[in-house]
């Protein structure tokens, strides 16, 4: 864990994140969540526009996207703190089969196309929340059934507040096939394995081999650290950057596996490069 910040996790459903600095968090989301800002703030990078939430606001992350964010302190100096609560697909069918829940047939395009979806504020999220987080405080995790009851409250809550949520919700589609070359040459910097590149992309982990192939002529992990390696040359060679600077940023974890695949990589070393801008 990195100092400063904070998770506890219960069931791989629902999480607590306090943060202490600035931290700025990267992954793709495989299943819906609903999450909650007890302290703090967020930015919010989406491909449509930036969010910027505060303490008591509330939004919906689609599953199968890439989510971008900075955890950040309040200007008073209040850590961050965010409540982060899965409703995984399998949940779902159940949710939709026990209760018969009526799915609109017209859905809102706003809605259906953003990656986030901000929540208004309201007594009944308000409530949610704050009956999940005393359980941290308390440091005694709800039992499985308790657990199940605030999934299903989490819910009947969206549906009432946003109705044209339900599409979404129960929306049990795979995803269709997307673009390959567009989709790498967004994230090749994330912390992803092949199998979950394969996933997110929409294809089987063969699939997404053979059609890498065909475009790349490499395997997806040669073709990651090359494509890593030319973005940190080129920050390096044009804005004067450090090594040390770059590393993290363009994806790989430690300094030392950088340093030596750059090395094979072009045949110097990264610190040959003189540090000032041309």
């Amino acid at each position: 864990m990195e100092p400063g910040v904070v998770v506890y996790n219960y069931m791989d459903t629902f999480f607590c994140c306090m943060v202490e600095k600035d931290k700025w968090c990267e992954e793709m989301i495989s299943e819906h969540m609903l999450v909650y800002l007890c302290s703090g703030e967020m930015e919010l990078i989406a491909p449509e526009k930036k969010y910027h939430l505060k303490k008591g606001d509330a939004f919906f992350v689609k599953r199968n996207h890439l989510v971008r964010k900075i955890k950040q302190p309040s200007k008073s100096g209040e850590p961050f703190k965010g409540l982060f609560l899965q409703l995984k697909m399998p949940f779902l069918k159940r949710m939709l089969s026990e209760h018969q829940i009526t799915v609109p047939l017209v859905s809102n395009p706003m809605t259906a196309k953003s990656t986030y979806v901000l929540l208004e504020k309201h007594p009944f999220l308000n409530g949610l929340f704050s009956s999940l987080e005393q359980y941290f405080g308390a440091q005694q995790y709800p039992s499985k059934e308790l657990m199940e009851s605030k999934l299903a409250e989490a819910v009947f809550t969206l549906l009432q507040l946003k109705p044209d949520l339900g599409q979404v919700l129960f929306d049990f589609a795979e995803p269709w096939k997307i673009n390959l070359e567009e989709f790498m040459n967004k994230n090749y910097k994330c912390d992803l394995s092949v199998e979950e590149f394969a996933h997110y992309t929409g294809r089987s982990l063969s699939s997404f081999k053979k059609d890498f192939s065909q475009l790349f002529h490499l395997t997806p992990s040669r073709w990651i650290i090359k494509r890593r390696l030319e973005e940190a040359k080129c920050m390096m060679d044009k804005l004067g950057r450090k090594p040390a600077d770059v590393y993290l940023e363009v994806g790989f974890k430690n300094l030392s596996h950088f340093s030596t695949a750059f090395k094979k990589e072009y045949g110097y070393p990264p610190s040959a490069i003189p540090v000032s801008a041309v």
